[in-house]
């Protein structure tokens, strides 16, 4: 009983990566504190290709290939591996554009030259890096500390081993019982496994910190670390900047409208009841041709109206009935009579005729309501049995390939201005190409509306939608690099960034100064240069790295 206490009480005082906390710290809050050291890496690139490999503990390197310029991960390459000219083997495929090297030697501690052949298709190129291995770093903790304080004081250790030994003895008297037989383990093998902890220990504590994962953070500078895994997780794809000329434009506000030619409202002339047509009510988004019926409506009035109704039909018959007797005695007399008086007669006949016919309609008949244009149902306000009010919408009919926007201009120069192109972006990010119609001279909360007419509408695109228009007015060019409008970042505070890969895992934000274009991309004028790698997607994720 007393001698594995004692051994326990050595192990724990000399373990390398234990530490005695003194009072008023937290060793886990120092430990927390200090920055985990970067895996040993070798980094090659070329025009074509970027390959980053990580030493694992026990030798192999985790190889990752990319493009140069996009950095697209290149799967299925083959992959020779030479150090200082003498080729030490090829990278097995582990994964999706991932690749292993297996070679014991190189977790030794020392400095190696690595050259790198790739094979990717019919593109072969040679890559050329090194990668340094420091000596494992064993840190001392204070538990050394208070081992060289005891050899410094025999007396405290000499009072310890009599406290411990007084200790054990007085747990052996008071349960003086045998041991089972599993406790009872031979010293020798105590004392050697105990050994051979203590010499794996320093080794094994330095390969566990290189199989921790690393995580993006944020550097000191500003900058952003974030491993090759992590770019892939994210889909991170970069761009070579280059020099070109465009047009700026202006941005407007709009949104999508019916063509006035290409819509249609249905609106009955009198108040009645809706009734349904042979095919039932029409649905929304059904498709429908020019002059079909999509309801009816039945006139209703009060009694008093009603009665007035029949009151007036029963006088236009009574005078029907007169005016075609005497209109046929008048045509016996033919001859006798002079043909004015017959044609007048035939006259006031018709117009009484006419005149019952118009009121039959309220009597008893149905108005018909028609599509006026082909299209489809875009908003239906009616049901079977439902009283609707004169001149009140009941259907409208849409012809979707056939839709315009418009936009408000607040600025003179583009609201008067010669618009030579213009383009919109979509509520859901899709681009739309437009063409200019005219612009009004009554200004809407001093604003000059203008229109436009979409190009080929996408399928889906609702009426009333709004848009984003970007308009070129005047013949004014600048100089600069042309980037999707998704690599721009705009913090809360301080001008937009972009963020230049220039190292494979390491990517610097540059402030900049932009200016759209198509409201899909934008043209930066100042604060970048030709030939710099810019993240085109992705570029918001990496800026909430912290």
């Amino acid at each position: 009983m007393t001698a594995l206490p004692r051994r326990l009480v050595l192990v724990a005082a000399l373990l390398p990566g234990t530490a005695l906390a003194h009072a008023g710290h937290d060793g886990a809050e120092e430990e927390a504190a200090a920055p985990a050291d970067l895996a040993p890496r070798v980094v090659a690139s070329s025009n074509l290709f970027e390959l980053v490999g990580v030493l694992g503990s026990d030798g192999s390197l985790a190889i990752t290939l990319d493009r140069f310029a996009d950095n697209a991960p290149v799967d299925q390459a083959q992959i020779a591996v030479a150090l200082a000219g003498t080729g030490i083997g090829s990278a097995e495929r582990v994964g999706e554009a991932v690749y292993r090297l297996r070679h014991a030697p190189l977790a030794r501690p020392g400095t190696y030259d690595l050259t790198f052949t790739v094979t990717a298709g019919a593109e072969i190129d040679l890559l050329a890096g090194t990668l340094t291995v420091p000596p494992p770093v064993v840190t001392r903790s204070e538990a050394g500390s208070l081992v060289d304080a005891l050899r410094q004081h025999p007396r405290l250790l000499g009072l310890g081993a009599a406290l411990l030994a007084l200790g054990a003895g007085l747990g052996r008297l008071a349960a003086p019982r045998p041991l089972p037989p599993m406790v009872a383990e031979a010293p020798a093998k105590r004392r050697a496994l105990v050994a051979l902890a203590l010499l794996l220990l320093p080794n094994i504590l330095p390969s566990l910190a290189l199989a921790a994962p690393e995580a993006p953070r944020r550097l000191p500078d500003g900058a952003v670390f974030m491993p090759k895994p992590s770019q892939r997780l994210l889909g991170v794809r970069t761009l070579i900047t280059e020099t070109v000329e465009a047009a700026p434009r202006v941005q407007l506000v709009g949104r999508v409208v019916p063509d006035p030619n290409g819509t249609g409202r249905v609106q009955p002339s009198q108040a009645g009841r809706i009734e349904a047509a042979e095919d039932g009510l029409p649905a929304l988004g059904q498709r429908v041709q020019r002059g079909q019926v999509l309801a009816w409506v039945a006139p209703i009035y009060t009694a008093a109206e009603r009665g007035q109704l029949q009151q007036n039909a029963a006088e236009l018959d009574a005078q029907v009935i007169v005016a075609e007797a005497r209109a046929a005695r008048l045509a016996r007399l033919q001859g006798s009579v002079a043909d004015r008086d017959i044609q007048d007669a035939r006259t006031e006949l018709q117009g009484l005729r006419q005149r019952r016919a118009a009121i039959s309609p309220a009597l008893g008949g149905r108005e018909a309501l028609r599509a006026p244009v082909d299209g489809i149902i875009s908003s239906m306000a009616g049901a079977i049995g439902q009283v609707v009010e004169a001149r009140e919408t009941v259907f409208e009919v849409v012809d979707p390939s056939r839709l315009w926007v418009e936009a408000v201009a607040f600025d003179p120069a583009t609201a008067f201005g010669a618009i030579t192109a213009a383009s919109a972006v979509g509520p859901g990010g899709e681009a739309l190409v437009l063409d200019f119609v005219g612009r009004g001279l009554a200004l809407r909360q001093q604003a000059v509306p203008l229109n436009f007419r979409i190009q080929a509408p996408p399928p889906g695109l609702a009426v009333g939608a709004p848009v984003t228009v970007s308009a070129e007015a005047g013949a004014r060019r600048v100089r600069g690099i042309v980037l999707p409008a998704s690599a721009v970042v705009r913090p809360a505070e301080g001008p937009p960034v972009v963020y230049e890969h220039g190292a494979a895992e390491v990517f610097t934000p540059r402030q900049v100064r932009v200016e759209p274009l198509d409201g899909r991309r934008v043209l930066v004028a100042a604060g970048l240069e030709p030939a710099m790698r810019v993240v085109v997607q992705a570029a918001g994720l990496i800026a909430q790295v912290r």
